[in-house]
């Protein structure tokens, strides 16, 4: 944890109608009915697609229990201030939790390169727990990538890093002091770090909070961005081509803002029905968003 925090130093026709007989409860019911099928079916398409479960634990979403506080590397200072404000406004809409204090410590690290390789391989010979701990990718392969350094807490509130059992050099998965069942995983997933790099010449004319939603999609939780066109409106086609038009948006969509809000507002268990109470959480916040 604390190599973690050190190594982070370094977005007329009325009134005829009235005098017609007015629809009544079965029509309606049959819309909301076919509403709340589209809403489930939306959910969780988009869950499946878009969220990464733990390194470890099968099951377990990953959320931010430390304030965020993202700080960006290689924009002119009010560049790089536009875009972190932006992703801590997403962040609290949402529901994330956000450090308003300035400066704060940051735990996402967006890096802004001509090189994103070289970045990679410097941060990786320095801090390597921020950019390897919970994947093996060594490969900067898309024009926004993110490494993510997930932690697992336990029932004694213990942290350790997310990382499978092998590549943590056991043998078996690790005794973990908790009430384990068929319901219970033992322990909650988290988000430590998020290491964003950006290649300088693939994001030149974008707009600055189209970046910013792009990267708050990936770092307000560990996403599934692999260059697949994803079957719904999310900005997370954004760099991707021949996806659906229907499905390309410039700004993160009712989707998306229901998909980490429905995160955040999803109760925190270890168990394994997280999947299903952020699926809940998030066809609400659709219908929510309708009702504004």
């Amino acid at each position: 944890m604390r190599r973690l925090i050190v190594a982070f130093l370094l977005f007329g026709a009325a009134t005829a109608a009235l005098a017609q007989p007015q629809p009544n409860g079965p029509i309606e019911t049959v819309t909301s009915e076919a509403q709340r099928a589209q809403d489930d079916s939306v959910a969780r398409t988009a869950v499946g697609a878009l969220l990464a479960e733990s390194q470890s634990m099968q099951g377990e979403f990953a959320r931010w229990k430390a304030p965020v506080c993202p700080h960006v590397y290689g924009l002119t200072p009010v560049a790089a201030w536009l875009v972190e404000h932006r992703i801590k406004e997403i962040a609290a809409q949402v529901g994330a939790p956000v450090d308003r204090n300035d400066p704060c410590t940051p735990n996402i690290g967006i890096i802004v390169t001509p090189n994103p390789q070289r970045s990679f391989d410097s941060l990786a010979a320095r801090a390597p727990e921020l950019v390897i701990s919970s994947t093996r990718r060594t490969k900067v392969e898309y024009p926004v990538e993110t490494w993510y350094a997930g932690l697992l807490r336990d029932y004694n509130g213990k942290a350790s890093l997310d990382e499978s059992w092998e590549d943590a050099g056991l043998d078996g998965p690790p005794y973990v002091p908790a009430q384990l069942s068929r319901l219970s995983t033992g322990q909650t997933a988290e988000m430590g770090a998020a290491t964003v790099l950006v290649n300088a010449g693939a994001v030149t004319g974008m707009e600055l909070g189209t970046l910013a939603d792009y990267i708050a999609l990936q770092t307000m939780t560990q996403t599934l961005m692999n260059g697949r066109c994803q079957p719904v409106p999310s900005i997370a086609n954004l760099m991707l081509k021949n996806c659906d038009p229907a499905n390309h948006v410039e700004r993160l969509s009712d989707i998306d803002i229901a998909l980490l809000t429905g995160l955040y507002a999803s109760e925190e268990r270890p168990e394994v029905l997280q999947r299903q109470r952020i699926i809940g959480a998030m066809k609400r916040s659709l219908q929510e968003q309708r009702a504004r």
